[in-house]
């Protein structure tokens, strides 16, 4: 279920869809100049632009890439959980210089992980608002050239909202990297919801058990893994919760069980990742 609606003569691109993988899959591509944003609804893939160090990307989360010139693009997605995304494509005349401007003046704010060669990466979480507007993309109510209008109406819609959080973010993270002992605090940190999942700590007890204080951990699991301490736990407990789902190994209520759910909450929040009812796995 993937949809490429090209719009303006090629200088606006709107994609969105479902892939499922059953082994990793490696994507190489040639970046056009513009700005390409992308919202991933659910799923996991790495990035890396030209040489730099690749980034992980779990959704709900989106990202924005701003390029001057062509540049090679890597990217890998992981198997088992399938990726929901929504992608708009827009050349340099659509952007206009003003946001072509902001984008650029981010790279300043932006760890050397996080831009390269006139290319900028920019990352964030994916906020309530912007996963619904990437569910409208993928499930266009009209058709005909009504459906042309909706769908490129939403799609700016959807841009300027990534543009705006991923802006922000970069210039809230303008803070010292953080240093080898602080990451293994927060991958300590990371060990411990995975261990206790079912009955995990508070944030409050978390930071005390590794040694840091909560804006520190919050920080810090947004830089390493794209997203707070309790939006990582719960995308971790959804995708174990759908491969168990999908195995066959539990049912419905089994899984919810195992992963610290609910069933009635679970079914909820399981939906909204993911576009089906859990009981709809196979």
């Amino acid at each position: 279920m993937n949809e490429r609606l090209s719009l303006l003569n090629g200088a606006l691109v709107v994609s969105a869809g479902v892939n499922s993988f059953d082994a990793p899959v490696h994507v190489n591509a040639t970046l056009k100049p513009g700005v390409k944003v992308v919202v991933l609804l659910s799923g996991r893939m790495q990035i890396k632009i030209g040489s730099d160090t690749a980034s992980e990307i779990c959704g709900p989360a989106s990202f924005v890439i701003r390029n001057t010139n062509e540049a090679s693009r890597d990217q890998v997605y992981s198997p088992g959980i399938p990726v929901r995304y929504a992608l708009i494509q827009m050349d340099e005349g659509i952007c206009g210089e003003e946001l072509a401007s902001m984008l650029d003046g981010t790279r300043g704010a932006v760890e050397e992980t996080h831009k390269t060669n006139g290319v900028t990466l920019l990352t964030s979480s994916a906020s309530n608002m912007q996963q619904s507007l990437a569910r409208q993309l993928m499930n266009c109510p009209f058709a005909g050239p009504e459906r042309t209008l909706y769908l490129g109406g939403k799609a700016l819609q959807l841009a300027s909202l990534t543009v705006a959080q991923c802006v922000s973010d970069a210039t809230e993270l303008k803070t010292p990297p953080l240093s080898s002992r602080e990451s293994e605090k927060i991958r300590q940190a990371k060990d411990i919801l995975i261990a206790e999942m079912r009955k995990p700590p508070s944030l409050s007890a978390l930071a005390r058990r590794v040694g840091l204080n909560v804006r520190k951990l919050n920080l810090g699991f947004r830089r390493l893994f794209g997203a707070t301490v309790f939006g990582f736990l719960q995308e971790y407990r959804l995708e174990v919760a759908y491969k168990l789902l999908a195995s066959g190994e539990m049912s419905v209520s089994e899984a919810a069980f195992h992963v610290g759910y609910r069933a009635t909450h679970f079914t909820t929040i399981f939906r909204r990742r993911f576009g089906i009812s859990p009981s709809q796995i196979n």
